[in-house]
């Protein structure tokens, strides 16, 4: 079994994604750090030198490797992974995925405590990053909305998160 977990940043995809391969027994990969791995840069970096476009590229090649990995795997993928190259159809067909939906004031309450870790957002003011949430999650829901099974993590523990997904998978 092949999960992948999508979603906005800050929906848990990471947090969840560890969490469920210790209960599942099952091998985890967060894409984002497979490409700092490979490409010895960390993400905003790699943003910064080579731009949007590249870095979608190498995203692209490195979600196709992972993807046809052979064994069991949960796989949490970057925001905007989905969003490019046609990769929700490549995740739908080689795995099952899981979209992380969570409304943009949740999303607004993690990412503002979050802010200093995430150089993507680490400058803006709270209307700045309320805005940006907004507007940004608007253009990537039509992806996301793409996966095959939702998961409403709105005020839900990680734990009961886990759960649900688990009892979408049987």
């Amino acid at each position: 079994m092949k999960i992948t977990l999508i979603g906005y940043m800050g929906s848990g995809k990471t947090s969840i994604g560890k969490i469920l391969s210790k209960r599942l027994n099952i091998d985890f990969y967060d894409l984002d750090n497979l490409i700092v791995e490979k490409k010895k840069k960390s993400i905003f970096n790699l943003f910064k030198k080579i731009g949007e476009f590249s870095f979608r590229k190498i995203e692209h090649m490195v979600l196709r490797k992972v993807l046809k990995k052979e064994k069991k795997y949960i796989l949490s993928v970057g925001g905007g992974t989905p969003c490019f190259y046609n990769n929700i159809y490549l995740l739908n067909k080689y795995s099952k995925t899981f979209y992380l939906k969570a409304d943009s004031y949740t999303l607004f309450k993690r990412l503002l405590v979050e802010k200093k870790t995430r150089p993507l957002i680490s400058n803006f003011s709270k209307n700045e990053l309320f805005i940006f949430i907004i507007k940004h999650l608007f253009k990537r829901t039509f992806f996301y909305e793409k996966s095959l099974k939702k998961i409403d993590v709105n005020n839900k523990s990680k734990n009961d998160i886990m759960k649900d997904i688990i009892n979408m998978i049987d």
